[in-house]
Parts: C-alpha cells; sequence; structure tokens
C-alpha cells in the first residue's frame, strides 16, 4: 500500500513540476513578445508626428531634388531644411526637465546646441523650423495642449522667438507674402497657430504672415534673420514659426502639402533640398572627393544607434523569432516530457529473466531443455490471451490441459491438431530432426489458434512484446 501511494505521490509531483515547467516557459515568451512589441512601439523622431521624412519624400515626388547631405563641393547649391526640437538651444546633457517628463515627454526631444544651429546655419542658406511640441507626442501621434512646449520655455539668442495665438485647436489661416504684396494661393492649417513674437519679428524682417478672414495680420509666420541674430556674416537664416506646415502630421492637414511646395520653391528657388533628420550629425559632410571622406562615416555612432534593429520593421522580426523559440520549447517538452525513471515493470524483468536461461542454454547446448522452455513461454502467453481472467484466477498450473480444454469446445479441429502437436514436442527422447520438424508443427497450431480467435501472432514471444 505504501508503495502505490509514494508512486502516486510521485506521479503528482511530477504533473505539478511539469504545469509549473509550462507555465514558466509561457510567461518567458508573453514577456520577450511584450517587450519587443514595447521596443517596436518606440517610433524614430523621423517617422513620428513631428518628424520631417515625409517632407523629403514629398518633395522627391515633385521632382524637386534633395541631397543627403551638405558637402564642401555642393553647400552653395544646396538649401538646408532644419527642424528644431531644442526649445533653448542648450544641448545634450542640460537639464530642462519641468516636471512633466514622465507624461508628456521631454521638452527637447532631440537635443541642439546654439553652436550647433549657428555653425549650420553659416554652412549654407537655412530655414530653421522652431520648436513646438514635446517628445510626448512622438509615440502619441496625435497632438493635444498639454503636449505643446510652454511659450516661456523657448528662449533662443536671448530672446522668447514664438508666441501663440489666442484659438486653441485647429483653424485654417490665410497667409499674405510681405515680400511680393500679395496674398499666398494656399491657406495655413495649423493646430494653436504659433507666430513669431514681437521681440523676434522686429529684430528680423517678415516675409510671410498670417491673417484673419477680415485681413486682419495676426503675426509673422517667415522672417530673414539674416545677419541679425548672431555675430558674423555671409549667412542665409529664414525662420518659419509654425513646424505643422511640413512636419509629417501637418503635410496632411487641408493645402499644407501644397503650401510646403510653395514655401520651399519660393525661399530656394533652383537650390538643392537638404533636410537635416540628424542633427548630431557634422554640420557638412566631407566631399567624396577629399582624403577626409576615404574610409570614414561622418556621423558620431553611439550605443543608442542599436535601437534601430528594435524598432518596426525589425521588431517583427524579433517577435517571430520569441514566438518561434517558445513554440519549439514548448513542443520539445510535450513530445520528450520528462525524463523516464528507471522502474522495471515485472513483465520486463521477466522476460529478461527468460532471455537470460535461454541464452544459458543455447550456450550449453542444451536443446532439449531449450525446447522445453520456449514451448512452456509458448503455452503460457496462449493461455493468457485466449483463457484471461480465468487463467489469473486458476493460477499457471497445466496451461496445455487448459487450452486443450478450450478449444475441444470452440474449434475441435484445432483442438485435436494442437494436442497431437504438444504431445509430439514433447515426447521424451526425440533426435534433433525430429524435435525440429515437431516444433514447426507446434508453431504452425500457434498461429492458427490466433488467428482463430482474432489475434496475429508473430514468431516465439513476439505476442509477449
Amino acid at each position: 500500500m505504501s508503495t502505490v501511494d509514494s508512486a502516486a505521490g510521485s506521479n503528482a509531483g511530477s504533473g505539478r513540476g511539469e504545469t509549473a515547467r509550462m507555465a514558466a516557459i509561457l510567461a518567458a515568451v508573453v514577456g520577450v513578445v511584450a517587450l519587443l512589441v514595447l521596443l517596436g512601439g518606440r517610433q524614430p523622431l523621423e517617422t513620428s508626428a513631428i518628424g520631417f521624412a515625409g517632407l523629403e519624400q514629398w518633395l522627391t515626388t515633385k521632382d524637386i531634388e534633395t541631397v543627403p547631405a551638405v558637402t564642401e563641393g555642393n553647400a552653395g547649391d544646396v538649401f538646408r531644411i532644419m527642424p528644431v526640437y531644442d526649445p533653448k538651444l542648450l544641448g545634450a546633457g542640460q537639464d530642462q526637465s519641468d516636471g512633466r517628463e514622465k507624461k508628456l515627454g521631454s521638452l527637447a526631444p532631440r537635443p541642439l546646441s546654439q553652436f550647433d544651429f549657428v555653425t549650420r546655419a553659416k554652412a549654407g542658406p537655412m530655414l530653421a523650423v522652431l520648436p513646438k511640441w514635446r517628445g510626448g507626442i512622438i509615440s502619441r501621434g496625435a497632438g493635444h495642449p498639454d503636449l505643446l512646449v510652454p511659450e516661456n520655455a523657448i528662449q533662443m539668442f536671448d530672446e522668447r522667438p514664438v508666441s501663440r495665438l489666442p484659438q486653441r485647436g485647429f483653424g485654417a489661416y490665410d497667409l499674405y507674402d510681405i515680400d511680393y504684396d500679395e496674398p499666398v494661393a494656399e491657406a495655413a492649417t495649423l493646430y494653436s497657430a504659433q507666430v513669431l513674437s514681437p521681440a523676434f519679428s522686429d529684430k528680423c524682417r517678415p516675409v510671410v504672415v498670417l491673417r484673419d478672414k477680415a485681413g486682419k495680420d495676426l503675426g509673422t509666420l517667415i522672417a530673414d534673420c539674416t545677419d541679425v541674430l548672431f555675430e558674423g556674416s555671409d549667412y542665409t537664416l529664414f525662420v518659419l514659426a509654425d513646424p505643422d506646415i511640413l512636419d509629417n502630421a501637418g503635410l496632411a492637414l487641408g493645402d499644407n502639402a501644397s503650401l510646403a511646395l510653395t514655401i520651399v520653391r519660393g525661399f530656394a528657388g533652383n537650390a538643392k533640398i537638404f533636410v537635416d533628420k540628424d542633427t548630431s550629425a557634422e554640420p557638412m559632410a566631407a566631399s567624396a572627393t577629399s582624403d577626409k571622406a576615404v574610409g570614414k562615416d561622418p556621423r558620431q555612432r553611439t550605443l543608442a544607434d542599436l535601437d534601430r534593429f528594435f524598432v518596426y520593421p525589425f521588431s517583427l522580426f524579433w517577435i517571430g523569432v520569441a514566438l518561434v523559440t517558445g513554440l519549439a520549447l514548448w513542443r520539445g517538452s510535450r513530445r520528450f516530457g520528462r525524463p523516464k525513471e528507471d522502474v522495471e515493470p515485472a513483465e520486463a524483468s521477466k522476460r529478461r529473466t527468460i532471455d537470460a536461461s535461454r541464452r544459458i542454454l543455447m550456450l550449453a547446448r542444451s536443446d532439449a531443455s531449450l525446447v522445453d522452455r520456449h514451448v512452456r513461454d509458448r503455452l503460457e502467453a496462449l493461455a493468457s490471451g485466449l483463457l484471461g481472467a480465468a487463467r489469473r484466477a486458476r493460477g499457471a498450473g497445466d496451461d496445455a490441459t487448459a487450452i486443450g480444454r478450450f478449444l475441444s469446445r470452440r474449434a475441435p479441429e484445432i483442438g485435436r491438431r494442437f494436442s497431437e502437436a504438444y504431445a509430439a514436442v514433447t515426447a521424451p527422447d526425440l533426435g534433433e530432426r525430429s524435435r525440429l520438424e515437431a516444433l514447426g508443427a507446434f508453431e504452425t497450431v500457434i498461429q492458427e489458434t490466433w488467428h482463430e480467435f482474432g489475434r496475429t501472432a508473430g514468431p516465439a514471444r513476439q505476442d509477449r512484446r
């Protein structure tokens, strides 16, 4: 009884262990998939709502030539469009927190120092697009008043550069070109429209202004700040107050896509366009023919560059790897299971004992004893198959007599031949030839008996395996 209880306890423990193992594998797969989905959900700034990857594609579609970098060789023929995401131009490593970063995102989604800004402006003609949105819009993908950078948090060249119109939400505004003294054909659709502050408008020269439907000026949208914002000369700098005309989300609003083409063509003329999406790179890359360009990547590489391998579409690959790995582990555990304990059943032990005895008899060349043992094994197997519970209740006993009585009632002809074959194979003083012939006849009767009663038997002891 104690053996049965211990076996049952062992089976129950192994079952619980298997369940725990499967639960652990499932939890690990779910955790990896969740992590990869989270990583895959981190959208790069360039392709987010406030990125400028869409502008570059839109210009290319409209046959406006773009270049991947400004070099020493093409600097005079390239017009740079640079989105600014740092509200104070403090650069990396500077604290610009206001305590709401966890909920709304960083005030400076991409840091840019004033030195880098000035260096880019001096590298060639440039349109600087001023900041408007916090980093939280990158993951959310939609505008909200709380995601706007506070006006007092934007500070450049010792001035507050922007002001926001009282109207909240989306609004359509007419544009007026001061240089040509005529209205712009396309209207601007803006969310919480942003214009240059009076201080910046006074310092720079307004070029394009916003107007309401009544024709009243609401503020400067684009200004020419050449040679007025910082020391130095021989640079051309225009400033766009509201980025929603050119960024990915803004291009899809109203007439903004057509307005973007008008602005770019009006300010760049026939120059090629460079959309500066990587402010960590050098302002001017080495030309392809210079010694600096040979074997050198102009961009500064950091560990953050590895993030690109975990964003879409690479995130789909990692999710697939996690799912396949989890499926393989689960299928392997279900197919092979835990290692079986080395517990030998009684039947296997008995079979090994018989095989060992047969081998000993063969080595001793005791053919008569070997045949007798074989006949007993066959009779025992046949009696177990034909008599079943009756044999177990009666015990081993004389299996040949019990089989003979059974066959005489069910199949008299087979019963007669069984009795004759058994008597022949167990007769004393048989020669080797006679013993083999009698054994063959006995095996034939055994096979016929199995076939008659619904079971096919193979060679000796095959029915026991």
